[in-house]
């Protein structure tokens, strides 16, 4: 596992989040557990981080990965592309990547290669160009044993490009299957994305499922005003205004571990003109919480968004983080609508050190919602 560690510290390019999702959820309970990891090396702060028996936990593993691809290139021919960027790519520690896809396929689990970039818009509007590229990605998930693809375009994606490359990526992977196995396809979208019913029909027929990304919601570093990461009133108000043309078991619903940190500003309290909410808090971690609330801190629960806040005792800071309580009504939120599932950004933030030598160090929030996942799996 030390080997795998140390790749993982040192390929920048590689992401290990959680993400948890759950296919045919229903009303009664969860029938089936289905777990992935995205994660980002440099946030990893020990082996113990991702271990043999925690891989066992999850169906599926997000990494990214791809190579470090330009736009222009896509203007070649389709064998000097895979030239470039399949045969003579490399990873810097090739044996790790063979190691960990092997340990995770061992356990019975799958890995799709992330593909992450704004600059997905150079691609996509050019019809030559994104058939190049899904027919490159194709050929990359074949040549490391990848068990599929997902689409992480932001910030400058449109529906109607993000639909046709999809539909392209579907098709380039359908054609490497070639009827025998079925190669997923998922993507990531904010949570304020609007497709229209045809356009929700057709992107729900190349994809397997849809990761809408609700965090950062409410306050963070982006928002106007300072409040909880992922308010459950926002989340529910959301869904029927923004997704109502997607069936419920094809969207996943994200969910964070990691939160935020202000001073100097109040819960719901709007930034000042000529000021961003950056300029009065950073994300923090659960590494962060247990000597504050040591030292003072309290806890108090908002029952409208359904989130904590933690104030400092003479209330002049405080954090938004998730809790056991918050994780609760969320997985409560998310059974009664029949979605398929949720997933976290990301793994890493919410690991608690153990304190003494030779003791096992925990995740606060991911291993208590697997575990309260498997055990409802069980009684149903």
């Amino acid at each position: 596992m030390q080997t795998i560690f140390n790749a993982m510290r040192r390929i920048s390019v590689i992401l290990v989040t959680v993400l948890l999702s759950f296919a045919g959820l229903q009303a009664q309970g969860l029938s089936h557990l289905v777990n992935a990891i995205y994660s980002v090396g440099a946030r990893l702060d020990s082996e113990d981080d991702i271990v043999r028996e925690e891989l066992a936990s999850f169906d599926f593993i997000y990494m990214v990965a791809p190579p470090q691809w330009k736009a222009e290139d896509f203007d070649l021919t389709q064998q000097e592309i895979n030239r470039k960027y399949v045969e003579n790519h490399a990873y810097p520690d090739p044996g790790f990547f063979r190691e960990y896809i092997g340990t995770v396929h061992e356990t019975g689990g799958k890995v799709l290669c992330s593909f992450p970039g704004s600059e997905f818009i150079d691609i996509a509007a050019s019809e030559e160009r994104s058939v190049k590229f899904a027919e490159m990605m194709a050929a990359f998930v074949e040549k490391y044993d990848y068990d599929g693809i997902e689409l992480d375009w932001e910030h400058t994606v449109t529906e109607e490009l993000h639909l046709s490359f999809m539909q392209k990526i579907r098709k380039a992977l359908d054609n490497l299957g070639q009827g025998k196995r079925h190669y997923l396809l998922t993507t990531a979208l904010h949570h304020y994305r609007n497709y229209t019913a045809l356009q929700a029909e057709q992107l729900c027929a190349c994809a397997d499922w849809i990761n809408i990304m609700f965090y950062d919601m409410g306050g963070g570093i982006w928002g106007k005003v300072a409040t909880h990461n992922a308010p459950l009133d926002v989340m529910a108000a959301t869904v029927p205004r923004d997704w109502k043309y997607f069936p419920p078991e094809k969207l996943h619903i994200g969910l964070a571990n990691y939160g935020f940190y202000y001073k100097g500003i109040l819960p719901g309290e709007p930034v000042p003109q000529g000021k961003t909410l950056g300029d009065y808090g950073r994300y923090c971690n659960y590494t962060e919480l247990p000597p504050l609330l040591a030292n003072g801190w309290v806890e108090v629960w908002d029952d409208t968004a359904k989130c904590s806040y933690f104030f400092s005792p003479d209330r002049t800071e405080f954090m938004t983080l998730e809790t056991r309580r918050s994780m609760d009504a969320k997985l409560e939120w998310i059974e009664k609508n029949g979605f398929g599932g949720v997933f976290w950004w990301e793994y890493s933030c919410d690991w608690i050190h153990p304190e003494n030598p030779g003791e096992k160090g925990v995740h606060l929030i991911t291993d208590y919602v697997t575990d309260k996942i498997k055990s409802d799996i069980v009684k149903n």
